[in-house]
């Protein structure tokens, strides 16, 4: 059976979400026995949290420069995040207790039910459809992706990503017509993105 690990890949979530897990990572990670040395430190990854969360407060202006800046620091936390996470990864040695005493979000387990609620229709304009779920319990953000094709993906990394909503529902365009669109998505919660949904299948008008 599959065990439960740490994520090391955060891209998808939005950038407050990310904030806010990074802080809790900082909380959970300080004076932890498990964790005497972390890679890289604490002290320098908040500085990039703290940098990282100034600039979106800049970005929100729309200035160019001031999103370009955003998005440079943005790639900054990903990167120390997943490097943090593989070192805790090599500490725990697959130990459930401190994996999570570590405060990263864990891994799920595969194969659990299929959540009600999720729905695909045609949109207003051609090409375009309108998705919905159920809402999650305590759920801050949305993760929506698609894959085109007959059948749904056997690689995981095929699945593309369209967008992250604060609602359970969002319309995606420019899709192109009488494709095989697969769509899924997961909740964000403060400990971190849970399990992908199954996936449905919606031939685009």
């Amino acid at each position: 059976m599959r065990k439960r690990n740490v994520i090391t890949n955060f891209m998808h979530l939005p950038v407050l979400v990310l904030i806010e897990i990074c802080r809790f990572i900082i909380v959970s990670m300080t004076n932890n026995p498990n964790f005497t040395t972390p890679d890289p430190a604490l002290d320098d990854f908040e500085d990039l949290v703290d940098d990282l969360e100034n600039k979106h407060t800049l970005a929100l202006s729309g200035a160019k420069q001031a999103q370009e800046n955003m998005v440079a620091a943005h790639t900054l936390v990903l990167d120390a995040a997943t490097l943090l996470a593989l070192y805790v990864k090599k500490k725990a040695k697959g130990n459930l207790v401190i994996l999570t005493s570590s405060g990263f979000p864990l891994t799920k387990i595969p194969g659990a039910p299929q959540r009600k609620g999720f729905r695909v229709k045609q949109g207003e304009n051609s090409g375009e459809v309108l998705i919905v779920c159920s809402a999650y319990p305590k759920a801050k953000a949305y993760v929506w992706e698609i894959y085109v094709g007959a059948n749904p993906p056997i690689d995981e990394s095929l699945w593309k990503f369209v967008k992250a909503t604060t609602q359970t529902k969002t319309d995606i365009g420019n899709l192109s017509k009488a494709n095989t669109v697969w769509f899924r998505y997961c909740a964000v919660t403060k400990e971190g993105m849970m399990q992908w949904s199954h996936a449905i299948d919606f031939v685009v008008g």
